[in-house]
């Protein structure tokens, strides 16, 4: 028997059914843990810690970065080096690094991780050892607002390869090597950022090493685009009582001092 009611009933729980297909169908998708960001650079110099690594001379890197919700991170840096910083390679830096930043509160982060330096197909011989620039350092910071401070140690043997003592020549572990830095990054207007930096490198075992490095910049951001320029200062020294320190040797013999003043231009592009 017909009922009008039974019928409309029926069509009301298709009607709703209809509904929340439509919903779940329409829902958007659970967000992935992870976060992908990356950029790539255009610079007028390679400057790691003040020092040219490209003998003052332009080229590209690339940088992607991996961030989990969880606060662990993970990344990769390449660049472009001199074959004169980094004898025998193939004139290229990879960096691989990982780590975990805890919040303690809105503005105060805590950050540790572990960076790999890699030169592939660099080295040299030298008291009848095979020396790899290869470099990994731990380190420890702290980020609060705008300020940074951060604390990294090497663990390598060998420092980017450094071993051999000024002067007398003799083979020394470089295991231990320090450094320290700080950071202060205030926005002083809408997408445009003052950068001030101020580092301090102790070469363990090769105190002729040492310096002070410092940065005073600005950044400005246009879209995905970011554009720098910075006055950068290394306290190394070139040579010393005639012997090369901070002084990059070409396979020709000719050379170039890596430290002191520098103007450092950059064009990054994000994504």
């Amino acid at each position: 028997m017909f009922s009008p009611s039974r019928t409309l009933h029926r069509l009301a729980a298709a009607s709703c059914l209809a509904t929340l297909a439509t919903t779940a169908c329409a829902a958007e998708p659970v967000p992935s843990a992870w976060t992908e960001t990356g950029n790539i650079t255009a610079v007028s110099d390679y400057l790691f810690r003040g020092i040219s690594q490209t003998q003052a001379k332009p080229t590209a890197q690339a940088t992607l970065d991996f961030t989990h919700s969880s606060g662990v991170y993970l990344g990769l840096f390449g660049s472009g080096v001199s074959h004169a910083a980094y004898n025998n390679g193939a004139g290229s830096e990879l960096d691989v690094y990982g780590g975990y930043r805890h919040s303690v509160n809105a503005d105060t982060t805590i950050d540790a991780g572990l960076v790999t330096y890699w030169f592939p197909g660099a080295h040299y011989a030298t008291g009848g050892k095979d020396i790899k620039y290869h470099t990994q350092e731990a380190k420890l910071g702290v980020n609060i607002g705008s300020f940074n401070a951060t604390g990294r140690v090497s663990l390598s043997r060998y420092w980017f390869g450094f071993t051999v003592q000024p002067g007398s020549g003799e083979l020394v572990d470089t295991r231990g090597t320090v450094y320290g830095e700080l950071n202060w990054n205030p926005e002083l207007a809408p997408g445009l950022v003052l950068n001030l930096h101020a580092g301090r490198q102790q070469v363990r075992h090769m105190d002729d090493f040492n310096f002070y490095d410092a940065k005073v910049g600005v950044t400005k951001t246009v879209g995905n685009w970011a554009f720098a320029a910075a006055g950068v200062y290394n306290s190394g020294d070139a040579s010393k009582n005639g012997t090369p320190l901070w002084t990059f040797f070409n396979a020709d013999g000719s050379s170039k001092n890596v430290v002191q003043k520098r103007l450092l231009v950059t064009a990054t592009r994000n994504f």
